[in-house]
């Protein structure tokens, strides 16, 4: 299946999302089922632990990049979630379904966010010093991010009726490839958070040299 963003699996792993046009593809048959089709680009995120939601950014001109949400339920119409004049992107929300991370330009460099969801005025910063790519450990009590020097990041989350954080701590250099919000999956955590999966730039690796022939056209005479 073609698309911007990776295969996210539902809560129930019997089907996956993909983008442009999020859709699902079913285990047993494996056949493409439309959940939304409209003309914006549209990069899923996450799917609720409870699968009643499926979390993704789309882009609009006039406005940069907005969190949506998609139901999974009743009349299944997406709604927005978190729309400014700045780019807020990759939303994840927390395992109990209460809290929603995300990545913002809103400070003029990339930060990671959290707000209450579904709704709710209050905001706070996670990250200190840049950062993107926000994932819950399974259990709701511990958040992982990418700094902007590719390190990746843990801040724990203290169970409480508001939400509660503490400070962001390095816990090791990674070798991600491009830190564009546009996309996800640069990495995957195990659910007692001990393990990662990380979409790793080989080392040693350099890009292929590229050649420009001048007057080319000259060579065709000969």
């Amino acid at each position: 299946m073609f698309g911007m963003a990776s295969f996210w699996p539902s809560p129930w792993t019997k089907s996956v999302t993909s983008s442009p046009a999020i859709r699902s593809r079913s285990r047993r048959r494996w056949a493409h089922r439309p959940f939304l089709v409209d003309p914006t680009i549209k990069i899923p995120t996450d799917w609720s632990s409870d699968g009643r939601y499926v979390v993704y950014h789309a882009a609009v001109a006039t406005a940069g990049q907005d969190l949506w949400v998609l139901p999974m339920f009743g009349d299944r119409k997406p709604r927005a979630f978190l729309q400014t004049p700045f780019n807020e992107m990759q939303g994840h929300l927390s395992p109990d379904g209460r809290w929603m991370a995300y990545t913002s330009d809103e400070s003029g460099s990339l930060e990671v966010y959290m707000r209450p969801f579904p709704a709710g005025p209050e905001k706070w910063s996670i990250s200190t010093n840049g950062g993107s790519d926000p994932t819950w450990r399974r259990d709701g009590k511990e958040l992982f991010y990418l700094g902007p020097d590719r390190k990746l990041m843990s801040v724990p989350v203290r169970p409480a009726q508001t939400f509660d954080a503490g400070v962001p701590t390095p816990l090791f250099e990674t070798r991600v490839g491009s830190l564009n919000p546009d996309f996800r999956n640069q990495y995957v955590v195990s659910s007692d958070g001990n393990r990662f999966l990380i979409n790793t730039v080989p080392e040693g690796s350099s890009s292929s040299p590229v050649t420009i022939v001048l007057n080319w056209t000259e060579t065709l005479k000969k």
